[in-house]
């Protein structure tokens, strides 16, 4: 199985990776020493799009769901968009990313459910406080982007989510890697129902159809 990375720093020819180590794979990743030889497939996926000269755009990020947005928040700075970062976690310890993203010029407001480091609150408590936004982008856990995707559809607000799944063959042919999507989206599979069917949603595969998706495609589990 594919051990999926996010890219998060870019300076020429080489990037960085961000990860935490938990598990086999990971552990031996980050004890790697200089030289060593990686097999990778890669970039993929799509991207997030980006407002007009002078919007608003707000960057939602829960913990590593920061790793999308060093890219994304530079590219948003060069485009002359106004944008706001917050970045929250359960506690201060898993923080990560805020310095490097404050170097670019980007302006960085933290919350921790604790209480440690920032506002004690969510990150939704966060934005809500905060002024409006043209649009929204968004990655971290599950239950945070659900919220966080609730909030922009009852706000009528654009909102794009970089979702992340378990890579099994990393170029769609598995479908190990799926999430429901309603029926008609264009990052939906188009197959027609079967017959007797009642599933009113559709299937994406994160790895060749995501990992960007608009909130208002994505179908979540109640």
């Amino acid at each position: 199985m594919r051990l999926p990375l996010g890219i998060w720093t870019v300076e020429g020819d080489e990037i960085t990776v961000l990860f935490r180590e938990w598990g086999e794979r990971t552990t031996q990743l980050a004890q790697s020493g200089v030289g060593t030889s990686v097999d990778l497939i890669g970039p993929l996926g799509n991207e997030f799009s980006a407002p007009a000269a002078g919007s608003r755009a707000t960057i939602v990020a829960g913990g590593l769901g920061v790793v999308p947005f060093w890219l994304l928040g530079k590219r948003l700075l060069e485009d002359h968009v106004r944008t706001r970062v917050v970045l929250g976690a359960r506690t201060a310890s898993l923080l990560v990313g805020a310095s490097e993203l404050r170097a670019l010029g980007l302006r960085v407001e933290l919350c921790t459910d604790d209480g440690s480091d920032g506002i004690r609150g969510t990150v939704l408590d966060v934005l809500a406080d905060g002024p409006p936004a043209d649009i929204i982008y968004g990655c971290g856990p599950p239950q945070m982007l659900r919220a966080l995707c609730a909030h922009a559809v009852s706000s009528r607000v654009p909102c794009e989510i970089s979702m992340e799944e378990t890579f099994g063959c990393s170029m769609g042919t598995c479908w190990g890697c799926v999430v429901p999507v309603r029926r008609g989206a264009k990052q939906g599979s188009g197959y027609p129902k079967a017959p007797g069917e009642s599933r009113q949603y559709d299937y994406s595969r994160v790895c060749a159809d995501g990992t960007v998706y608009a909130a208002a495609d994505l179908v979540w589990s109640t």
